[in-house]
Formats: C-alpha cells, sequence, structure tokens
C-alpha cells in the first residue's frame, strides 16, 4: 500500500513538471514575437525630438498657408490700384467726387493765373512754384496709400484687434476710421478737403498743401485786384 502510494505521488509530480514545463515553452514563445527594445542614446533622441519640432513646424506653416488662402484683406471703402510689394500704393477714396472737383477748380484758376497778361517776372515765378507745390501736395495725397494697414496677422485673439480688418494693431497709433471703414496707420484724422483719412501715406503732403492754400489765394487775389 505504502508503495502505491508513493508511486501515485511520483506520478502527480511527474504532471506537475510536464505541466510547467509547457507553459514555459509557451511564455517564451509569447516572449520572443515581442520586438526587441533599444536602449536609446542622447543623440538619438535629440534626433527624434528635432524631427517631432520639425514635423509641428511645417503642420503650423500649412495652416497658416490654408488660413492665408481663405483670408481676404480689407481696403474699406477705398479702391486701392498700382500695388507694389503686395501694398497699394495708390487709393481711390469713397469721396473721390470732392477730390475731382477741388483738382478742376485747382486747374482751372492756375490756367487763367498763368494767361494774364501784364506780368512781372517775379510775379510769375511765384505764381509757378506756389501753384505748382499746391497742385502737387493735394494730387498726391488725394491719391496716395494714406496708410491703410493690410498686413495679415496671425495672432487674431490678442487684445489690440481690428476684428473688422482682421488685423492686429502693433502701433499704438493705428485706428479704424469709421468713414473709410479702413485701419490707418498713424491715423491724424478724416480731411473732408482731401475726401479720405490723413495718415502715414499722405500726411506730408497734406501739410503742404494746407500750407500753399492759403498762398494760392493771396497770389490769385493779387492778381486781379491789385
Amino acid at each position: 500500500m505504502d508503495f502505491e502510494y508513493f508511486e501515485k505521488q511520483d506520478d502527480d509530480d511527474d504532471d506537475m513538471n510536464v505541466q510547467f514545463d509547457e507553459e514555459d515553452i509557451k511564455y517564451n514563445i509569447e516572449d520572443s514575437k515581442k520586438p526587441i527594445e533599444k536602449e536609446l542614446d542622447d543623440s538619438e533622441i535629440s534626433q527624434i525630438e528635432m524631427k517631432i519640432n520639425k514635423m509641428k513646424e511645417e503642420e503650423q506653416l500649412r495652416q497658416k498657408l490654408n488660413k492665408a488662402k481663405v483670408w481676404n484683406r480689407h481696403f474699406g471703402n477705398y479702391t486701392p490700384f498700382i500695388f507694389i510689394n503686395d501694398e497699394p500704393t495708390f487709393a481711390i477714396s469713397p469721396q473721390w467726387i470732392i477730390n475731382l472737383l477741388v483738382i478742376i477748380a485747382l486747374f482751372v484758376i492756375t490756367y487763367f493765373q498763368f494767361t494774364k497778361r501784364k506780368q512781372k517776372t517775379i510775379q510769375f515765378c511765384i505764381t509757378i512754384i506756389i501753384n505748382v507745390l499746391e497742385l502737387l501736395g493735394y494730387v498726391i495725397a488725394a491719391l496716395i496709400n494714406p496708410g491703410i494697414n493690410t498686413a495679415l496677422q496671425e495672432t487674431l485673439n490678442k487684445h489690440n484687434t481690428c476684428q473688422i480688418c482682421e488685423i492686429v494693431h502693433y502701433r499704438k497709433d493705428t485706428y479704424h476710421c469709421e468713414t473709410c471703414n479702413v485701419c490707418v496707420r498713424e491715423f491724424h484724422h478724416h480731411s473732408n478737403f482731401l475726401g479720405r483719412c490723413i495718415g502715414q501715406g499722405n500726411l506730408f503732403y497734406y501739410y503742404l498743401s494746407i500750407l500753399f492754400l492759403p498762398l494760392f489765394l493771396i497770389n490769385l487775389i493779387v492778381l486781379y485786384v491789385f
């Protein structure tokens, strides 16, 4: 009886050993299927980080390009023409009829001044200088871009932003003109005499026109009254 017990116990041990061996083999097979992990050094890690950063930059650039394609530049009530470096050099104002009438009046008065007889040489030279500078200042101020800010800015969520023009005012003197419905750099005021905004682009010519306008009128009175 004791012999039978020990023989049975040996059989059970053999079964356990067989089961253990089968499980161990199965575990080794599954483990061998897994990819062999390789320890990366610092140079390889830096290369991977550089690739990831490059991919992020390319994605950001792609998003900017897609946004630029759908972004419409806002010129307000102006009609721009003759672009240089993708910016309008000249722009017709919404009150262009005022410019036309004033320019016609200046040319008509200048014509009569030049054709007036019995003028002294000095007076004729003064008339030429005053009229040319007045016409030059007014015509350029009435046609040149007053400072319309059309540059595309991506950070539309900043505090100093014009939602109408979709630009960011990085300059403190950039304002949105309600009459012309556009943002102007170095905005001074909206002139009814010129029918447009006075800003960075035409401020000098505006001052030139305003300075010589009284001289223009005084010279006209001197020619025909005295």
